[in-house]
């Protein structure tokens, strides 16, 4: 707090003295703005990202320290750790995200991040259903923030929703939830008119040179990539500003999902959102995140036309050869086939179906799939927040249940459970 009481008291001693000496000239041209410039960018940022996040911003270091790059998964392979956490679909639920880090003990109760060098793997399905779409991913870059500085990680993939929306395709969005891409926007307008105060006219200048976002950026609707889909016939409609941030391209995509991979391994364990099958394998998981990654930041796609890999019901976001509370009903010689051609892979944990058997996360085919997926989020059913432990790599396999604790998963052999 000491940090932000600080910029605040030199902001308005900054504007009394500007006020006072001149009403037409930019801050930019005044001495006092020199020494705030180095620190006026960040603290902004941060100051807008707590509008976003309702609560806690991105902002986990102090300000005028802070290395801006967006963060990303990186390349499809992560060496093994010690403790390895995964969270199911979250679906625009803020207090359930927050609730399933909690009972994995990887946040504390003022949700900051307490798990040390802990990885946590959210399996996708961020968006659609609930109305906190856009906390959640600014609650999520927050976590990930303090993870890293911390010697952790969070790793967020993308999910079928999250492919659904970058199409255009909102058909689970809700009015609540679309709604805030339109005060998205204008907290975002907010941020550049701050900014200006200090950089005025020169603040496209600023970051076109620099190996930084400029993180208060939003869509005006004026580029090629903006254009509306035909379903769209309110330009000022909350579908539009949706649309705007979510599209390939747009500022929103570029910053949360062009950045998240839709397959990640950890050492033996794999994450995808929904299924991995022979094909996928083949074809080649590095591929296919690259691919999507893509066609995320391409801004010469009107029609935010996505690839194949995520368009169909045997893609890597929407498969569900492996999910049936049933095991007799789950193919599990199709995914002995697939892992046959990920040499180092013993295990898949996915999302996207909930399991209606009511006992939370399970497990199936001998342990060979973890579905985690627990239908968590309002829109989904609400039921109690979890998230699954997978410690040194695949000895021990427990659920975390909230305020509950360490609970058995159907599935897993008793000499994997960690109670």
């Amino acid at each position: 707090m000491g940090i932000f009481s600080d910029l605040k008291d030199r902001a308005k001693e900054l504007r009394f003295r500007i006020t006072r000496s001149s009403k037409t000239a930019p801050i930019d041209s005044h001495e006092e703005c020199k020494d705030l410039k180095e620190i006026w960018d960040s603290f902004v940022d941060a100051f807008v990202g707590t509008l976003h996040a309702q609560g806690g911003s991105g902002c986990a270091t102090d300000p005028s320290k802070k290395t801006k790059k967006l963060r990303t998964n990186g390349g499809l392979w992560k060496e093994r750790v010690g403790r390895l956490y995964a969270i199911g679909d979250v679906h625009g639920d803020l207090r359930k995200t927050r609730e399933a880090f909690r009972a994995c003990g990887m946040t504390d109760a003022s949700d900051r991040w307490c798990g040390g060098d802990s990885t946590v793997v959210q399996v996708g399905d961020q968006l659609d259903r609930g109305p906190d779409e856009v906390a959640v991913m600014y609650f999520l870059e927050r976590v990930a923030e303090e993870a890293e500085l911390a010697g952790g990680e969070v790793v967020q993939l993308l999910g079928n929703h999250e492919t659904l929306n970058m199409s255009g395709r909102f058909r689970y969005a809700t009015k609540e939830g679309s709604a805030d891409f339109t005060r998205w926007r204008d907290r975002q307008k907010i941020g550049m008119e701050m900014k200006k105060m200090c950089f005025g006219k020169t603040i496209e200048k600023r970051y076109r040179n620099k190996d930084e976002p400029n993180l208060c950026k939003f869509e005006t609707g004026e580029k090629k990539h903006q254009q509306l889909p035909s379903w769209i016939q309110d330009e000022q409609s909350h579908e539009a500003n949706r649309w705007r941030a979510l599209c390939p391209g747009g500022e929103f995509t570029k910053r949360f999902f062009a950045r998240q991979n839709v397959a990640q391994i950890v050492g033996s364990t794999l994450f995808v959102h929904a299924g991995v099958l022979e094909h996928h394998a083949l074809y080649g998981l590095e591929n296919i995140n690259e691919d999507i990654k893509q066609w995320a930041l391409k801004a010469d796609n009107p029609r935010g036309v996505p690839p194949a890999h995520v368009q169909t019901d045997q893609s890597i976001v929407w498969a569900r050869d492996y999910a049936h509370t049933n095991e007799d009903q789950c193919d599990c010689s199709k995914l002995e086939r697939a892992l046959s051609f990920l040499p180092g892979v013993e295990r898949v944990v996915v999302g996207h179906t909930i399991q209606q058997s009511g006992g939370g996360a399970t497990a199936a085919c001998n342990g060979k799939v973890i579905r985690v997926d627990v239908g968590m989020s309002r829109g989904c059913g609400g039921n109690v927040s979890e998230g699954v432990e997978i410690l040194n790599d695949g000895e021990k396999i427990t659920r975390l249940v909230f305020e509950k604790g360490r609970t058995k998963m159907t599935g897993v052999p008793d000499e994997k459970a960690n109670l």
